[in-house]
This record gives structure tokens, sequence and C-alpha cells, in this order.
């Protein structure tokens, strides 16, 4: 409380200047105001379902039908058209028991969105001198190094490479942890000591040398955001980014506070499975934000307003094209970049357990939208809603996306009806990792996975014979079931993505 007390004038005067602009346009999506503009309609009405039989193939159906077919209770959407919010809406039900429903307000866990908030603070810090994008980062922590070895003694891992995950630091698996385990520390976590249960987090390539998606060098982030600043990264957060874009309802607090508890939607397992786990994560940076689509928003139009030559953006001009200029890989600093020439766009996905959310902007046209959902498995239902809105609004070459998982580009599939035979053999436990299992069951005659951690889903079946489950957290949704060769002809295991490489054996 005595870091919030001690903000300074300019970031009070910045705050309140970037407030009014960004509020003064603002449409909350009353019934009058959707019925007005025939567009809203066209959005809740126009998804193009990615699974359809061959007689309904182009047909639309509307937003609330699809979140029955997919399970989610809850969904919220944004939509940016012109440099401001157009209009904000909830769907569905915030909690499956007390279904109080989802509004414009409803807090979403941001997931994998908190990167991009976490990299424009880093890059604050940047556009004042206290931080350099390429100089080694050791230089500034102080509560934790990074240990050296032998991949970085002739390159140094930077806050760029850190940014746009090209700093080679080991990919580790997070292990889920119950609502009675002990929270570790950041530390603890970093150093992999208990009561942390990950491996510690360290360098396994040299940094600069290629892009490999790595959440727990947002760890290392956060960690130097604290010792640069001197503040506890939520703080810091709150002053230095959310407040001043006006993410008023936007917080990185862990636990969140009773005030803003209430107002958040519980996070479901598809089919609407209440989910009490993983409600609060000293991991803060990587996924820790609870925002709404209007506050992500105002990310989106803040970065669009800078662009056009506003000066009243958090960094300046020059360093936000740096954010945005993807480095090895797709990534910028912070961003995930999309197309090209005109029509690149920016943006970012998140994945954590029960909640799922996408945001997109583009760089010029000032369009853009920010969906999410409280449900496992939603990912593809949030890609027809923005493809939704990408209609209504004619955005222009939305057809790809570097967003993943899974594969955002895939475009409407028809299918058949799985063979009953196909289903008999398919049936059964398989195995997922040392320790988890998935399950392929029949249910009224349709083939359907039930994932740990997301719910179910239907696998469906396409004329050519492939298989493919849209859901999936891969980067391409397409399985193949392999048979065996000799004796009953049951599936002995799943080969996953467009070339296999994960392979699911299954459980005898």
């Amino acid at each position: 409380m005595i870091a919030m007390k001690k903000r300074t004038m300019k970031y009070q005067l910045a705050s309140i200047l970037i407030i009014i602009g960004l509020f003064s346009g603002r449409v909350w999506g009353t019934e009058e105001e959707r019925t007005s503009d025939p567009r809203i309609h066209s959005v809740e009405f126009g998804l193009l379902p990615l699974a359809s039989t061959k007689e309904h193939m182009g047909e639309t159906v509307g937003v609330r039908e699809r979140m029955r077919d997919f399970g989610t209770p809850g969904l919220s959407v944004a939509v940016i058209e012109g440099g401001r919010l157009a209009w904000a809406h909830g769907y569905g039900i915030a909690d499956s028991k007390s279904h109080r429903p989802v509004t414009a307000e409803t807090l979403f866990q941001a997931a994998s969105i908190s990167k991009p908030l976490t990299a424009l603070g880093a890059l604050a810090l940047v556009q004042k001198g206290r931080l350099n994008l390429d100089q080694d980062v050791n230089q500034y922590l102080k509560s934790w190094k990074l240990p050296e070895n032998q991949f970085t003694q002739t390159h140094k891992v930077t806050l760029r490479l850190l940014l746009s995950h090209t700093a080679g630091v080991t990919d580790i698996d997070f292990p889920s942890r119950g609502p009675n385990d002990p929270l570790p520390t950041l530390v603890q976590i970093l150093n992999g000591a208990p009561v942390a249960k990950n491996k510690p987090i360290t360098i396994d390539a040299v940094p600069g040398d290629h892009h490999l998606y790595s959440r727990a060098g947002y760890d290392i982030t956060q960690q130097l955001l604290m010792d640069v600043s001197a503040e506890p990264f939520e703080e810091f957060m709150q002053t230095v980014v959310l407040d001043p874009l006006g993410m008023m309802r936007s917080s990185f607090r862990q636990p969140l506070p009773a005030s803003l508890l209430r107002t958040a939607a519980t996070p479901h397992l598809a089919g609407g499975t209440r989910i009490l786990e993983g409600l609060h994560t000293p991991e803060m940076a990587m996924a820790g934000l609870w925002s709404t689509p209007s506050d992500l928003a105002q990310y989106l139009i803040s970065i669009q307003r800078t662009l056009s030559g506003s000066n009243d953006g958090l960094v300046g001009r020059q360093l936000t094209k740096d954010m945005l200029t993807p480095q090895k890989g797709y990534h910028g600093l912070g961003p995930v970049i999309s197309g090209e020439g005109e029509t690149v766009r920016f943006g970012h996905d998140g994945f954590n357990e029960g909640f799922i959310s996408s945001m997109v902007g583009y760089e010029k046209f000032g369009q853009g939208a920010v969906v999410m959902a409280n449900s496992g498995f939603s990912f593809m239902l949030i890609k027809e809603v923005l493809d939704s809105i990408a209609r209504a609004y004619k955005w222009q070459n939305y057809d790809f996306t570097n967003m993943q998982p899974p594969d955002a580009s895939l475009p409407q599939q028809e299918v058949i009806k799985v063979p009953q035979t196909l289903i008999k053999a398919s049936i059964g436990q398989y195995r997922l990792d040392e320790e988890d299992t998935f399950r392929i069951f029949e249910k009224k005659q349709h083939l359907f996975i039930d994932w740990p951690g997301e719910g179910e889903a239907e696998i469906f079946a396409t004329p050519s014979g492939r298989m493919f489950c849209a859901s999936l957290p891969f980067g391409s949704p397409w399985l193949t079931f392999v048979r065996a060769n000799r004796g009953k002809k049951i599936v002995t295991k799943i080969l996953a993505a467009h070339d296999g490489r994960q392979a699911f054996l299954r459980v005898k």
C-alpha cells in the first residue's frame, strides 16, 4: 500500500489524460445500442461452425447456440472500430453454481495475455533509461541471478531476448497446484526449490539462437522488474501500466481482493464442471492478470494511437515499433505478430485451466477485438467469434494468424459420421505423459475425448478419412488413429498434429 501511495504526479496526470481520451469513446453495448448497429447482430448470429455436415456447409448460427455446442458457460466480447471501443457484451453465466450472468464488467483470467502487458511494463522502464534491452539481465537482477553455463559464455541473456522468447530459457512444465498446496515464492520457482514443484529455470540453448516459446522466461522478467522497480510486481504493473491505460477493473493481485472476486468468472471444464483450483499464482507476469475484454481493448487502442502519431502512450513511437517487430519467429517484444504489409496485426492468446482468451488489433485501421471465455476447450469458439467479427467489420486479410495453439487458420471442415467400427475400436485410455492419461469414449453414437484440465470435446471424421479435434491444445488439430496389425482392429495409438510428432499409446 505504501508503494501505491507513492505514485508520482506524472503518472497520475498521464493516467487522467489517457482515461479521459479513451473513455470518451467507450460504448457498453446496451440493448438499444446493440440493436441499432446491424453489424453487432451480424457478429452475434454470424458464427460459422468449424465442423459442419455437407448440407449445412456455409450456414451461420448464433453465439449462444455455439456456446452450448462447446459446453462453454460464459463468454465476453469487446470490439474496436475506428480506434475506439465500439461495444462490449457478455453472454452466458460467470458461474454455473450461482448462475451470475456474464457482463462487460466480468473479470476473466487473461492467462498468457499477461505477457504482452508485462512486456509493456518492461519497455516503460527502458523508455525511462532504467533498463536496457540489450544488456545482460544479470546486471539488473538482485534477488536472484540467472545461472551461467556453457550456453551463456559468449551470448548473454537480455531483456529483448526474454520478451521475444529467444533467450534459450528452458520451457519447463509447471505442475498444477491444489487449493490446499503451499504457494511457492517466485525465487523458489526460479530455483526449482521446495515448495515449488518445477525444475530449476535455466538456459539450455544459446541465447538469441532460435525462437522457443518459454513461460519461464517471463518468470525471470517478473523478478527483473521487481528488482529494478523495488516494488511488488502487482503494484508496479498497476501503477506503470494498468492505471495509465485506463484498465480500471484489471489487476495482477494474487489472490484477488474480495471486492474484485465478487465480479470474477469461475473457471470450468468444457461442459460446465467448476474448477476451484488455480485461482492464485505467484507467476503473475506469465499468466496472472485478471481483466475484461473492454480493459484489454485499451491496451490495443493505446498502441494503435501511438502508431498513428499520438504522444500519450506509455512508450514512444520508435520503441512501440520495436515492440511490434518480429524477432526470430513471430513474436515481437511481447505481442505475437501476424499478417504482412498494410494488414499487420498484433495480439496474443491465453490458456489457463478453465479460462481461454484471445486479443488482436490491426496496426493500422483502428480495428480489433478481445474475446474471453471461462471454459476449457473454448479456443475454437473464440476463433469462430473473431471470424464473425472480421466478416461483419470487413477486416482485411484476416484469414491467417500466427497465434497458436491450435491451428487458428483452419477453415470450415466438412465432417461425416464417425463409423461405429472405429468408435468401438477407439474407446479406452491413452497415455498423455508419465502421470496423466486421457479417455476416448462414445456418447450418443459420437466420439469424444476427455482431456485433463479441459473437459470433453468431440472428435470428427472428414470424407477423406482424416480425423480432427479442433479444440485440442496442439499446433494442429489433426489426429491419426493407428490400428493393430493383427487380431482385433483396435486403436493402439493416436498420432497428433500434421507430422504425428506426438504419439499417445493405448493403456492396456
